[in-house]
Order: structure tokens, then C-alpha cells, then sequence
């Protein structure tokens, strides 16, 4: 059992590996095809900088290339992948509930690190996997289209009264909580149900609650460089992520 959870985990940070390259080529808008290269000078990698968290740790989180960060959002893609992918083997096998809730976490990882790196969400991904996860739902135990629906249904209605009020608070600004956080909630509803969906959608918002009053302080305290806004669904990601893995459907 250890050795599958191990091979499984492995599996998981390839598949982090390939999740990166959406991060990072779905902003740049069609440019998916072509060699890996580098994040921050655009020079082709070598093999071994590919490998998952390793590559990342043999160059001490800069270009082997250019000498520049790396980040450290892309082995934490990985790393988040392969143990989400261990977890979710460890609970239900290579069963339905696997494979459904695998899609689930990597739509999770993906959008949370765009946000993450560029206050955006993308609608025709959260709304294509949000149709995934209502038609996968009648197939997992413990769910089901109409828990998916309502799920959707509510988490959407309830959010956008969070856009519209946030709207109606910055008006002629750039609101802290934007329309792809409405599309996020239909999503995280929709895979996680109606039944589920109060405590998924609670942490992530709490979570950002948190980070924001700390932003605040070290605003109040000087600190330069401090964001005013905070990227809102990366929380909710990691809410909704966090509770699946440790609650499960």
C-alpha cells in the first residue's frame, strides 16, 4: 500500500508538472505548443529542469539560465497535486469518486495559481468544468445532479449579491471581488453539492478574511509594497480543496 501511494504521489506531480504549463501558457493565450522554457527569460529548458519539484530544487528556485526567481508558486502546484491525487487514492481507490474528484483539485490548483499570479479567472474553463462536475455527479456516491444543481444554483445566487454589493462599494474602481469569483462559487458548488457546500465555501472565505485584516495591519504599519487588493479565489480554491481532501463527498 505505501509503494502505491508513493507511485501515486509521483503520478500526482506529473501531473502538477502539466497543470504549470497551463498556469502558465493560458494567459499568454494560445501559445500551448512548443518547448518548455523559462518563466523569466523565455530560453528553452533542459530535460532535467522539467522534472517535478526536483527541477525546481536542483536550481535553488532560480533560472538555471538567468540566475532570476523561479517562484514559488510552480512547485507548490506540483507538490499540492501529488499529495492531493495520494489522499484521494488513500480514501477511495481507483474509483469514480477518484478520478471525479482528481478533476475537481486540478481545476482548483490551476485556477487558484492564476488568480494567484494574475487577479483573473478564466470563464469558459470554471463554467466547462462546473458543467463536468453536474453531469460526473450522478456517477459518485453520495452525490448526485440534483445536489450538484442546487449547489450551483445557490453558491451562484449567493455570490452574486457579493459582486453586486462590492460593485456598489468601489464604484468606478476595481472592486476587490470580481465576477470570476461568482463563476468559482457556481463551480465549487456544482463539484462539491448542495450538502457540502456551506463548510467548502466558509474556510475559503475565512481564509481570506484572515489574510486581508493581515495586509491591512502591515499597511497600517508602514510596510511598503503592500497589495490593496487580495486574489479572492485562490482562497476559495484552497478552502474548497482543503475541505474535499480532508472530508471527502
Amino acid at each position: 500500500m505505501a509503494l502505491t501511494l508513493l507511485l501515486v504521489f509521483v503520478i500526482g506531480l506529473c501531473v502538477g508538472s502539466l497543470l504549470n504549463l497551463v498556469v502558465v501558457r493560458l494567459p499568454r493565450e494560445g501559445a500551448f505548443g512548443g518547448w518548455p522554457r523559462c518563466t523569466r527569460c523565455g530560453r528553452p529548458l533542459a530535460w532535467w529542469q522539467m522534472l517535478p519539484l526536483v527541477g525546481w530544487l536542483a536550481q535553488r528556485g532560480r533560472g538555471r539560465c538567468c540566475g532570476r526567481p523561479l517562484g514559488w508558486i510552480f512547485p507548490l502546484v506540483e507538490l499540492t497535486s501529488g499529495v492531493s491525487l495520494a489522499l484521494l487514492y488513500a480514501r477511495y481507490g481507483l474509483g469514480a469518486p477518484f478520478f471525479y474528484l482528481a478533476f475537481v483539485a486540478a481545476v482548483l490548483i490551476v485556477t487558484g495559481a492564476i488568480d494567484w499570479l494574475h487577479r483573473f479567472i478564466y470563464t469558459f474553463v470554471i463554467l466547462g468544468a462546473a458543467l463536468v462536475a453536474v453531469i460526473g455527479a450522478p456517477f459518485v456516491p453520495h452525490h448526485s445532479l440534483l445536489n450538484a444543481l442546487l449547489g450551483a444554483l445557490v453558491a451562484g445566487f449567493v455570490f452574486a449579491i457579493f459582486f453586486a454589493l462590492a460593485r456598489a462599494m468601489y464604484p468606478g474602481r476595481s472592486a476587490p471581488f470580481g465576477l470570476g469569483d461568482v463563476y468559482l462559487a457556481i463551480f465549487i458548488g456544482a463539484a462539491v453539492g448542495i450538502v457540502n457546500l456551506m463548510p467548502a465555501i466558509f474556510i475559503g472565505m475565512l481564509l481570506a478574511g484572515l489574510f486581508s485584516a493581515a495586509l491591512l495591519l502591515m499597511r497600517r504599519a508602514g510596510w511598503p509594497g503592500v497589495p490593496e487588493y487580495i486574489s479572492y479565489g485562490t482562497f476559495l480554491c484552497i478552502g474548497a480543496l482543503g475541505y474535499l481532501l480532508a472530508r471527502g463527498l
